[in-house]
């Protein structure tokens, strides 16, 4: 299946993502060779778990996280 994240906002860039039927978010983040817990997914402007499955077709935001004092 393909995908489509915004990757936001460092790269401000779209990518498409091939990804087998049934993956993650995830998945997709780590196809992406990021790490899961560094970014929040975002699908149709709400949050989505790291264990949401994925359709064809998808388009999402990943936003990173930045945390700091």
């Amino acid at each position: 299946m393909r995908v489509t994240a915004t990757i936001l906002p460092t790269k401000k860039e779209t990518v498409p993502v091939e990804l087998p039927e049934g993956s993650t978010v995830e998945d997709l983040v780590r196809a992406l060779s990021y790490i899961p817990d560094g970014w929040i997914a975002v699908r149709g402007g709400r949050p989505i778990p790291v264990d949401e499955p994925l359709t064809d077709g998808d388009e999402l935001k990943l936003i990173s996280v930045v945390s700091g004092g």
